[in-house]
């Protein structure tokens, strides 16, 4: 009872804890809800028209692609640069995609499943399928219509007869398919919105034929110019009223699609102390001793060297420079060392000499081992009864290519010891002692071989050399010391405010004012920055200061501003609109010396604008790059347009003013056909409307780009 009535006396208490336990539960699992919504909503790699792409599909998109490549390449890895490129290329990919189907459901544009096969099957090919090297001609290089015949008789095996390994491959090559498919659909639907945009712009025979006559009509020139870098900037003003007004009315032209951010920064590489060498000399003091006594030197260079010993001569052309510059004076059994080259020590000892040919033309069958196929009698005489084919008189290429048609005669070209010498020493040692046209056979792992030498080089002085290299890496220890230095600079609470120059003090070189942009693959240039770019451009607060480790290297930097996508700040263009204007203003100054002065020739003017007469040959009025100067309309305009033999008068050019005698004028050769020429500038309207669509479609759909708070 008493227990009891303490249970009610502290009730009001118990329900009030139990309460609260609950409301606890209940908020808890509101909160994870809700993050996960949240997060999801956050979860936005792009967007296009509304439409989300998420995380997950950008990154399974750059998979696909990146194990796309692997098999073109037939790497089993990729480099971080294509690495970047692939990630751009889907991202294109997959905004255009979104792009072209938005446009083609209101256009009423298509691409069936009787266009993909046409393009797949019919009279002609896709481009695309004709660039894949799956489907090229190993020895032509050509397009193969039977080998791509046969990749789509893999892809289309009914899985139910194949074997666990086979169904794999099928599965992989299924995949693949889907993924060209994929690519020929969308490239033959921007095909047709290309042709729609472009036959909407249409090319008169009045425009052809004048395009046409000025493409025909090539000038000489000769001229002067008064570079605009030559012209002190202190001699003109700009005020900065005027660079506002010119952004102002130019920010169109300054606009940023992703976030740009401002860092300081510097970097500190991480190479061996002294103790490193120290100790790796150590060692390499401890292989010449063993190398010394060794009666096999292969042992040795096993335990010690970072190359594997090679049981073969060397002619004196395929020696590194420290191999070369021993021999020359040593005799057998000789050995150097440790010689310090850059960051390795480096051993040499001189096994034998011989006079031989440096390399031996080759012809090779292969046949795979018996002991493989449990059929040791059936694979053996098989292998008998081709090489006695070859020595009762049938040339060793007949036999070559009647066993495989695509064998070049069995020709594997020139080869040097060390090219075979992954065949085995014997393989070696046949090929080289060998008569020439006389054919051998031998066993190796895995295969039986019928070789026959064509040609030899001449004999040369060969070398055999054992060599041990020891390159010498950066230890723990050393790696530890060195950010553990870099930890306290970051550590230093007036780090934020001082960051200049407490890392002068310390000696470092520091990069002020670094401007980075969300889509840089690197911090200029370094490989594996990255991560420094999508760090900087997402910081929220000003001044923060970070150490990333980089393989062999430290960077340290300082986030000092972040600007959000959009039109960039006057701050960040100002320098480049004042130049501009600047050169503007150099333009009007020199013209204006040079009307006062009024000289009479080319020469004078050289003399008056401290510069010299050169000339230009066959410039038209399509010109896109003129020799030496670049893009230069004004003289386009001037080899179409000016009179001969005429100064033209002193004109603004892109690099600077421009003073132009022209000199001749040559007709092309070039019969006019209306129609090839309309073609022509048709199929350059097109690409330029392809380009301009994109970029408007883009701002027109409102495409965002988020990659970089992610990737």
């Amino acid at each position: 009872m008493a227990t009891l009535q303490k249970i009610r006396d502290k009730g009001v208490l118990l329900v009030a804890i139990i309460g609260i336990a609950l409301l606890a539960f209940i908020l808890g699992d509101l909160f994870t809800s809700g993050n996960t919504l949240f997060a999801k909503s956050r979860d936005k790699a792009f967007v296009v028209n509304g439409q989300v792409i998420s995380t997950k599909e950008y990154a399974d998109r750059i998979a696909e692609w990146e194990n796309f490549q692997k098999m073109v390449s037939r790497q089993t890895s990729l480099d971080e640069n294509t690495t970047q490129q692939i990630r751009e290329a889907v991202y294109d990919q997959m905004v255009r995609e979104r792009m072209l189907d938005n446009q083609a459901s209101k256009l009423g544009l298509a691409v069936s499943k009787a266009e993909i096969n046409d393009l797949v099957h019919g009279e002609t090919i896709s481009p695309l399928l004709q660039q894949l090297p799956f489907f090229l001609d190993p020895q032509t290089g050509m397009f193969d219509r039977e080998g791509l015949v046969r990749f789509l008789s893999i892809v289309n095996s009914p899985a139910g007869s194949l074997q666990p390994e086979e169904r794999a491959v099928v599965e992989q090559y299924k995949s693949m398919w889907l993924f060209i498919e994929n690519m020929l659909k969308y490239q033959r639907l921007q095909e047709k919105y290309t042709s729609l945009l472009a036959n909407a712009v249409m090319v008169n025979d009045v425009e052809a034929k004048t395009a046409f006559d000025l493409s025909q009509q090539n000038a000489d020139m000769a001229y002067v110019m008064k570079s605009y870098f030559t012209v002190p900037d202190s001699s003109v003003t700009v005020t900065d009223q005027e660079v506002k007004s010119f952004y102002d009315k130019n920010k169109s032209a300054f606009r940023m699609n992703v976030p740009l951010a401002k860092i300081t920064y510097f970097t500190k590489e991480v190479v061996p102390s002294d103790a490193d060498f120290a100790e790796v000399e150590a060692q390499a003091n401890e292989a010449y001793q063993k190398l010394t006594e060794a009666a096999n030197p292969a042992t040795v260079v096993a335990d010690y060297s970072d190359a594997p010993f090679r049981d073969v001569y060397l002619s004196a052309n395929t020696l590194t420079e420290g191999q070369k510059s021993f021999v020359e004076s040593a005799s057998v059994s000789d050995i150097k060392g440790p010689v310090r080259e850059g960051d390795a020590f480096t051993i040499y000892k001189l096994l034998d000499k011989t006079v031989a040919p440096d390399s031996v033309h080759l012809r090779m069958m292969a046949i795979p081992d018996a002991s493989m196929t449990g059929q040791d009698s059936l694979v053996t005489h098989f292998v008998d009864s081709i090489f006695n084919e070859i020595q009762s008189g049938r040339s060793f290429a007949e036999v070559a290519n009647s066993l495989n048609p695509q064998s070049n005669g069995g020709d594997v070209g020139w080869a040097r010891e060390i090219d075979l010498a992954q065949a085995g020493i014997d393989v070696v040692k046949a090929a080289f002692s060998a008569p020439t046209g006389q054919a051998f056979k031998m066993k190796i792992p895995g295969q039986q071989i019928i070789i026959q030498v064509e040609e030899k080089t001449a004999p040369v002085q060969k070398y055999k050399i054992a060599t041990i290299n020891m390159p010498v890496i950066v230890s723990e220890k050393t790696s530890n010391n060195v950010d553990n230095e870099l930890n306290q600079f970051v550590s230093d609470p007036n780090v934020s405010k001082n960051f200049n120059e407490l890392a002068t003090q310390k000696g470092y070189f520091v990069v002020p004012d670094a401007r980075v942009s969300a889509n840089d693959f690197s911090l200029t240039q370094i490989p594996g920055s990255r991560q420094v770019v999508t760090w900087a451009v997402n910081e929220k607060k000003m001044g923060t200061v970070r150490k990333f480790d980089i393989t062999n290297m430290r960077i340290i930097a300082r986030v000092d501003h972040v600007y959000p996508a959009g039109t960039a700040p006057l701050s960040e263009v100002s320098s480049s609109i004042r130049s501009r204007l600047s050169n503007d203003k150099k333009a009007e100054k020199i013209i204006a010396g040079l009307t006062a002065g009024n000289p009479g020739n080319l020469d004078a003017y050289a003399t008056k604008m401290e510069s010299k007469v050169d000339t230009v040959k066959f410039v038209n009025f399509t010109t896109r790059n003129i020799t030496g100067l670049g893009f230069e309309p004004v003289l386009n305009a001037f080899s179409a347009y000016a009179p001969l033999n005429t100064l033209t008068p002193p004109t603004k050019g892109n690099m600077g003013v421009y003073v132009v005698n022209v000199l001749n004028r040559t007709q092309g050769t070039e019969t006019y056909d209306a129609k090839a020429q309309k073609n022509l500038m048709q199929g350059s309207n097109a690409y330029m409307l392809q380009m301009q669509s994109i970029e408007t479609l883009k701002n027109k759909l409102k495409v965002i780009d988020n990659r970089f708070v992610f990737f």
